[in-house]
């Protein structure tokens, strides 16, 4: 096989890869709903923050399962950043809870990120 030929397989695999994620996701989410999560507002960052303002309830979506908090809680919300060996840096707001491990949705930049820590803290009154 020529360089081209490995180049276009795995573009291929690649999107292969991202659909089957994607099913899972959605997948998740509808298993969500089925247990009752209403979604009111969506921070879309990796993974996705839903949350249901009605039930004052925020779930974290994942490939294998989400993740469901009251929004009592949350303690507080931040963004942090990881500087990378190259000038690429990271952003993440960082879920900070009471009596479970911190939750860490990715964002594509800085001002993406702090967009959603505000509105974060908007609609949940941290």
């Amino acid at each position: 096989m020529g360089s081209t030929q490995w180049i276009i397989l795995a573009f291929i695999i690649m999107a292969g890869l991202g659909y089957w994620n994607y099913q899972r996701m959605d997948g998740q989410r509808k298993a969500l709903q089925t247990a009752g999560f209403q979604i009111s507002d969506e921070l879309k960052g990796n993974p996705p923050l839903l949350i249901s303002a009605s039930q004052r309830q925020i779930a974290v979506l994942n490939p294998s399962g989400y993740q469901r908090f009251s929004f009592d809680q949350l303690q507080g919300a931040e963004v942090r950043s990881d500087s990378l060996a190259t000038t690429d840096t990271r952003f993440r707001v960082a879920l900070i809870l009471d009596g479970e491990a911190d939750v860490e949705i990715g964002f594509e930049n800085e001002p993406r990120a702090d967009i959603a820590l505000k509105q974060l803290r908007r609609l949940t009154g941290h």
